[in-house]
């Protein structure tokens, strides 16, 4: 009913800066709903030349930390980098460039605003030290591409992305038809040595290059999942 009330007063606005009170209004109750992207998109109705200096600050934190919450890293980062020519960087635009930086698995971004996000708390030297802790055993991330090309040979790249029971499932699986392939062919079955062997072969060659690349995708997710959520419990207590 607030957010309704709260529409009236936007369409009936009789000045700027009551119209983007109302819409910053309205986007801090879609935020408390959980509804982040509805949150992102009532802050892109704002007006920007009517911001006060309070509103401009108040327009960056939404921003970010709505794009954060959204899981909209980059949006979130970039809206950081934006702020720093508006509004001096508060506490939370830090802390919520430590979090987005780390789950694009930038650590030095994400290191250097953890450790200014610390300062401000010079007393809790063994969240600091748990933070360092962390820093110092950030995850091997894989590239999904490299996953791919090994893959040319087959159970390469599934080995390569930790798979080992995948790769070889593929390398014996690919192994057993061409050994049937060329089986048939040496004693004139061209028909099944081709559409049977070579077809199956095609297929199992194929599929294990994507394979490859996914496995080594949801490696990479996992190993930011986990470690991302220590980062913010460990930041957040």
């Amino acid at each position: 009913m607030r957010a309704l009330e709260l529409e009236r007063q936007i369409y009936t606005a009789v000045s700027p800066s009551d119209h983007n009170h109302s819409v910053l209004a309205k986007c801090e109750i879609r935020k408390q709903q959980g509804l982040y992207n509805e949150a992102l998109a009532e802050l892109s109705r704002v007006y920007a030349y009517a911001l006060s200096e309070e509103q401009t600050a108040e327009y960056y934190t939404q921003r970010a930390l709505c794009s954060y919450l959204a899981e909209e890293f980059d949006s979130a980062l970039t809206t950081i980098e934006e702020a720093a020519f508006y509004v001096p960087r508060s506490e939370l635009l830090i802390l919520v460039e430590a979090l987005a930086a780390g789950e694009k698995g930038d650590w030095v971004r994400s290191r250097k605003a953890a450790e200014e996000y610390l300062a401000l708390y010079p007393e809790e030297s063994a969240r600091a030290a748990a933070i360092e802790e962390l820093y110092r055993h950030t995850p091997s991330l894989r590239n999904p591409m490299t996953a791919y090309w090994l893959s040319l040979v087959p159970g390469v790249g599934q080995l390569y992305a930790g798979e080992v029971w995948s790769g070889v499932v593929s390398l014996v699986a690919n192994g057993l038809l061409g050994g049937f392939a060329v089986s048939e062919m040496m004693v004139g079955q061209w028909l099944s040595g081709w559409v049977v062997g070579c077809g199956l072969l095609s297929n199992t060659y194929f599929v294990g290059q994507e394979r490859a690349r996914i496995l080594t995708e949801r490696r990479n997710q996992r190993l930011l999942r986990e470690y991302n959520d220590q980062l913010r419990e460990t930041l957040l207590k």
